[in-house]
């Protein structure tokens, strides 16, 4: 069983931009939607060489992105990767609205750290339509694979390990829109 506060401060420093020579950047691209494909493209023929399921981190890469593009008001958003010494560092960042001011669109009165636990909640969406709103549910349940996440949006940090996740409190800065970070172990 790995330890919530090791997990923790790996993401904390990760999220603090590392140097460089800790923090080896592999690619960063800008995406919209009709360049999110080969974006996503491009970040699986990088994961296949360095992660077990490169195929299952494109899918949940995929999702966050596809968050970005439709619910974010800016309709696209950035992804850099990322490597460590023992980890592959995928981050899909936009500037939009963030959780919270999306989540109000359907819920008026909620609160920024209840909007967010709730985003990641099967079936909670701030759009209508059939198969919605289990997109963070999934990228939660990544976890389970030995990933870590850490979502900033608003003034919120979420952390989810081995299939769980809580609010943190406070994050580390104010994050305009969403940032969303994947940590995950590199082939042994």
């Amino acid at each position: 069983m790995r330890c919530w506060g090791c997990s923790l401060r790996l993401l904390y420093c990760l999220s603090r931009h590392l140097p460089d020579k800790l923090l080896r950047t592999l690619y960063q691209a800008a995406f919209d939607h009709e360049t999110v494909g080969s974006v996503m493209k491009t970040l699986r023929r990088l994961a296949d060489d360095l992660v077990a399921d490169s195929r299952r981190l494109v899918i949940v890469a995929r999702e966050l992105a596809d968050n970005a593009l439709f619910h974010s008001g800016q309709g696209g958003g950035w992804c850099v990767a990322g490597q460590t010494e023992y980890r592959l560092v995928i981050t899909i960042r936009d500037m939009g609205i963030g959780i919270h001011a999306s989540m109000r669109k359907a819920y008026p009165d909620i609160e920024e750290g209840l909007a967010v636990e709730a985003a990641f909640a099967g079936g909670v969406t701030s759009e209508t339509g059939p198969i919605r709103g289990l997109g963070l549910m999934m990228v939660l349940g990544y976890t389970e694979t030995g990933a870590d996440l850490l979502l900033e949006t608003g003034g919120v940090a979420y952390v989810g390990l081995g299939g769980t996740g809580q609010i943190l409190g406070k994050s580390t800065q104010h994050v305009k829109g969403v940032t969303a970070m994947l940590s995950v172990p590199l082939f042994s």
